[in-house]
């Protein structure tokens, strides 16, 4: 038992580093607006529970698309995330202005 919630903090906190590294990297980068396309809440993941956002962007009159997962604890953490996203709805996305196909949703 011990070992499976070493797991599941191990797991959240490598995703969380990831995650703060690459909003760190996106500071500077301008900000366009995305549009929910779809979001998961998968039942098992190695690692702990983890939702999942998929979005679209134009930048430069260009469509792209990209994923954005966020580790939790919990499952229900994660169904409570999930259960907020709407799909169709916009959220703000951060651009690499010289690689426009690297994205990060902003929360």
């Amino acid at each position: 038992m011990m070992g499976w919630f070493l797991d599941i903090v191990i797991g959240y906190a490598i995703r969380y580093l990831i995650r703060f590294a690459r909003m760190l990297q996106s500071e500077k980068w301008p900000v366009e607006k995305g549009t929910v396309s779809s979001a998961h809440c998968p039942a098992a993941v190695y690692g702990g529970p983890v939702a999942e956002v998929e979005y679209t962007y134009i930048s430069n009159g260009e469509y792209y698309s990209g994923i954005h997962t966020k580790a939790f604890l919990l499952r229900d953490s994660a169904q409570n995330y999930f259960n907020g996203i709407i799909v169709g709805g916009q959220m703000p996305v951060r651009v690499n202005p010289a690689r426009p196909e690297q994205s990060v949703l902003v929360e």
